[in-house]
């Protein structure tokens, strides 16, 4: 695929589904994970490394996505959030004349 380049070794992080996928494919594939990952690469390069665009998502969609992601990558933790949200708002500690 890239021939008799010279290479360096990289180290990146993605979400432990993407590894499995990655394995599962590569599992009946010829090429390497890094071979699949350089094309992978390549093609987004040459496609002038803009993102796919997605369906857009709301504000909230988007927040619960991403503590889900970080709840699975280890940096929350469920017993992180143990208060629960008041109903009412609390007073304030200082009265403020006009």
């Amino acid at each position: 695929m890239l021939g008799s380049m010279s290479a360096k070794r990289v180290v990146i992080y993605m979400p432990a589904e993407l590894v499995e996928a990655l394995n599962r494919v590569t599992a009946a594939s010829p090429q390497s994970r890094s071979e699949i990952i350089c094309a992978a690469v390549q093609r987004y390069l040459a496609e002038g490394g803009q993102p796919v665009v997605a369906e857009p998502v709301s504000a909230d969609e988007a927040f619960f996505d991403r503590v889900a992601e970080m709840m699975q990558s280890g940096l929350l933790q469920p017993g992180d959030f143990n208060e629960s949200p008041s109903e009412e708002p609390e007073p304030k500690s200082k009265l403020w004349i006009n």
